[in-house]
């Protein structure tokens, strides 16, 4: 996947800095950082992607309606219209969160290498703000409520390394453990929509195969194009081939979250970096795999 040039500003540029600050070699920094920005745009394709599923998966269930299974009614069409609504809140909620959070680490990499770290903290601190807004609707979602209030609740103490000095130490100071709740709900709202997924695509799956694939082969006709039909079934039958994988790549935001601590206690190496970029280039490689299942 082409990492986009507004996407190049890693959102964990300022772990970048703080690797250096912390006497991390180059290669460190420069192996998180490519992470960061896979990591990213990753996350972001799969929030697009994980949207058009549900609206599909939902489609699907109103179609059986219309293709002969009265089992849904105007007062069900609606309910399952106003659950769409919810998740695409969410997904559109989750994609305003992860921009900001690029914003705010590269925020702090301003004030970390500023001539004018009042500036730079006034704008650090805005950022945050708005961070921390979109943060407290996601965790006051529905949909996300519960599991948000129990997650949240297991912050860890994390102790700053004394090599982090300046501005940036009172930041990170201050706010670390809130930075670490943002990757948390990250990681939630991650692992939740990876479920979610594999429901949707089993879903899309079994009903779109009922209604093309299957009439063509029980028709009393012949079908008329065999090559056509075998590969519009395949492509229907292995769009779910990925969802394990998935579900082991989604990992990536779970290892992201313990380097960002890890990171700020100068706990961070070089093998620890080669793992989560291995994790995230899994995660990207699925999530190119499950946008293609349905574009098929």
């Amino acid at each position: 996947m082409k990492i986009k040039s507004a996407l190049r500003t890693s959102i964990i540029t300022l772990m970048g800095t703080s690797l250096l600050a912390c006497g991390a070699s180059l290669e460190e920094y420069q192996k998180f950082s490519a992470a960061g920005q896979e990591y990213a745009v990753a996350l972001d394709s799969l929030l697009v992607t994980s949207g058009n599923y549900f609206v599909d998966a939902n489609s699907e269930i109103l179609l059986r309606d219309d293709l002969g299974e009265p089992t849904l009614d105007t007062q069900t069409y609606n309910q399952i219209t106003t659950n769409d609504k919810q998740w695409l809140e969410l997904i559109a909620r989750m994609r305003v969160h992860t921009d900001l959070l690029k914003r705010y680490f590269l925020a702090l990499e301003n004030l970390a290498t500023s001539n004018a770290p009042e500036q730079a903290q006034q704008v650090t601190e805005r950022i945050f703000t708005q961070l921390n807004s979109v943060g407290t609707k996601i965790q006051g979602t529905s949909l996300i409520s519960n599991e948000a209030g129990t997650a949240l609740s297991q912050i860890p103490e994390i102790i700053l390394s004394q090599k982090i000095e300046g501005a940036l130490r009172e930041e990170l100071q201050e706010r670390k453990e809130a930075i670490y709740r943002e990757l948390i709900l990250q990681d939630l709202v991650l692992k939740l929509l990876t479920n979610q997924i594999e429901k949707n695509l089993q879903i899309i799956q079994d009903n779109k195969d009922a209604r093309t694939t299957l009439p063509l082969y029980t028709a009393p006709e012949p079908i008329s194009d065999p090559d056509a039909w075998i590969e519009q079934r395949r492509n229907i039958r292995t769009m779910t081939i990925s969802v394990e994988a998935l579900k082991n790549a989604a990992q990536a935001s779970d290892e992201f979250k313990k380097s960002f601590q890890l990171l700020l206690e100068d706990k961070f190496t070089l093998a620890r970096a080669n793992a989560l970029l291995a994790d995230i280039e899994s995660l990207i490689k699925v999530a190119e795999d499950i946008k293609k299942a349905t574009n098929s």
